[in-house]
């Protein structure tokens, strides 16, 4: 294997996985604490398509070139380790690889990208053995550079890729476990629309893992003792503090609606090293790898949907600071005002517009 095509193949699966996850960059470079001059919107909304033209051109075979696109991975790789290094005990997540990349920053994180840059380094390496070599011309295969040595330079590049992947795939989780019956509730008239009384349009939603007091449970599973609203947040986002500091205020002012707070996990046994700020621990939902945030098209923070013991969505999912917090007050409304005079004491699903 080429070290420039091992590179080539890291930029590729983390551009294309960004795109695919529909996550804000923005927001992940807000999380990092990215430079300004390196976090102007528009970059931040190019910055997928720059890695997969950075994939594209370490697979270019102008030995010219080569040079220059891997001193270009060195220095990308090194800014992406002094961000992860710096970033390691804020509780926040790196985004590398979109949704996959969901846990929050650790010393696995911090090794992968330590290969990472090794890599890179082998590259802009290899790139300059192949110019010495070869001579400004054509040579889509680098490792012919080495002549005999190539075997060993090859073994070298594919171990140090087998051990990324390896560090990349911890954050792997056990498949959702099914879902246990629901308990049957009390049947209750629909809930009432605030507004016009009109029912918001509702959606079954999968049966997505989470970790509840350290163990692993589905979605359907989870709403089978009751609604639940769930928030999707972050420690190291901005717009999230607004509604951090409001949980609490909320938590016991739902009724019989639980409120759940959506964060990452690493692997099985590491929710206890997240580190979760200001959010009550009582709240937790750990998110691995992100799977349940996609599954309910929770894409950005902050974000909200509300979940309905028949499996259906019954609001949202809404988005931002403000239509976060107006979600939450609409569910307050509902519970504390109209919905107990509607059911006469028994428990229903509100449905809130989204």
């Amino acid at each position: 294997m080429s070290a420039l095509w091992a590179v080539a193949l890291i930029m590729l699966l983390s551009g294309t996985a960004k795109l695919r996850s529909g996550e804000d960059v923005q927001a992940t470079f807000t999380r990092l604490r990215v430079p300004r001059p390196f976090a102007a919107p528009a970059l931040a909304r190019a910055f997928p398509w720059l890695e997969l033209l950075l994939a594209a051109a370490l697979l270019q075979p102008f030995t010219l070139l080569r040079p220059v696109v891997g001193l270009v991975a060195v220095a990308l790789f090194a800014a992406f380790l002094a961000l992860v290094v710096r970033a390691q005990d804020d509780g926040v997540s790196c985004g590398c690889f979109g949704e996959a990349s969901a846990a929050p920053i650790s010393r696995t994180t911090v090794v992968r990208n330590v290969v990472f840059l090794a890599l890179a380094v082998l590259a802009l390496a290899e790139g300059i053995v192949s110019l010495a070599v070869h001579g400004a011309g054509l040579a889509w295969q680098p490792l012919t550079a080495f002549g005999a040595g190539a075997w060993a330079w090859a073994l070298l590049v594919s171990v140090l890729l087998a051990t990324a992947a390896f560090l990349a795939g911890r954050e792997s989780v056990p498949a959702a476990p099914d879902a246990a019956p629901a308990t049957p509730t009390p049947e209750a008239p629909a809930a009432l629309d605030p507004a016009d009384g009109a029912e918001p349009e509702r959606h079954p939603f999968p049966d997505a893992v989470v970790v509840a007091d350290g163990e692993y449970t589905g979605l359907h599973r989870l709403v089978a003792d009751g609604a639940v609203v769930v928030l999707r947040l972050s420690t190291g986002c901005g717009s999230c503090a607004r509604v951090i500091e409001r949980l609490d205020e909320f938590t016991d002012a739902l009724g019989p609606v639980r409120l759940r707070v959506l964060m990452p996990q690493h692997a099985p046994g590491a929710d206890g090293a997240i580190r979760r700020g200001a959010v009550d621990a009582s709240l937790v939902l750990a998110d691995p790898a992100g799977a349940a945030s996609q599954a309910l098209g929770l894409h950005s923070f902050p974000t909200a949907v509300l979940l309905g013991t028949d499996r259906l969505t019954a609001g949202g999912p809404v988005g931002g600071a403000d239509d976060v917090l107006a979600f939450l007050e609409e569910i307050r409304e509902i519970m504390t005002t109209e919905l107990p005079a509607a059911t006469d004491g028994s428990t229903a699903t509100p449905e809130v517009r989204a």
